[in-house]
């Protein structure tokens, strides 16, 4: 698998967009984009990188949440690729829903769906098991310290993560975490748990 950061727009608030190919890029890898953010911007850039002979540069696109800077560069590619778009839920150009659970291919790996709401109710990760590698969208994997108020359904979105082996994190915003993925998750989790949980969901109202 081959995780391609796209670069972002200095002119508008974006997300970290990810262009997932094969190592060989093959006639049956899947090219994905997750997250293509606020705009078209990262469309210039895919054109000029070698996704395929004969491939579609982008076949499809998977969105971690339907917050406007991940997904409102939807129909952008949609347009110029043709690109089918997965989602944990409708929203514009949305052509496939997912479940918690599933597995799907981008690049040349299966990749299991978790459904982490605590950002937004729709919130993903996507978790390459042969790569040990999390895509997290927007859900926070890093709480330094207990303290806060915390959803009870994103506390079970974590343990859900603090259960795979992650060697490596592509987050919706920060630098890529390559270093001690695994042991932040399980800080994140034992710092939650002795926070203060609810039962009901709140849904974020940020980026």
């Amino acid at each position: 698998m081959k995780v391609i950061q796209l670069k972002r727009s200095d002119k508008v608030y974006s997300c970290n967009s990810y262009l997932i190919l094969g190592d060989w890029n093959r006639l049956e890898d899947m090219n994905t984009v997750i997250d293509p953010g606020t705009d078209g911007f990262v469309l210039d850039e895919i054109e000029h990188l070698s996704t395929g002979c004969g491939k579609v540069a982008v076949e499809q696109v998977i969105l971690t949440h339907n917050h406007f800077d991940h997904s409102g560069g939807v129909m952008a590619l949609k347009k110029r690729y043709g690109s089918r778009v997965l989602a944990f839920a409708n929203g514009p150009g949305v052509d496939r829903l997912l479940r918690d659970g599933q597995f799907i291919k981008a690049g040349d790996e299966m990749f299991e769906v978790l459904h982490t709401p605590g950002h937004s109710s729709d919130s993903i990760c996507l978790y390459a098991p042969a790569a040990k590698t999390l895509f997290s969208g927007d859900t926070v994997v890093r709480i330094r310290s207990p303290g806060d108020v915390y959803t009870q359904e994103y506390l079970d979105g974590l343990v859900k993560l603090a259960c795979r082996k992650i060697l490596k994190i592509y987050s919706g915003h920060d630098e890529p975490m390559t270093c001690l993925a695994r042991e932040t998750i399980l800080e994140t989790v034992a710092n939650v748990r002795n926070s203060r949980l609810t039962a009901g969901y709140a849904e974020s109202t940020g980026a």
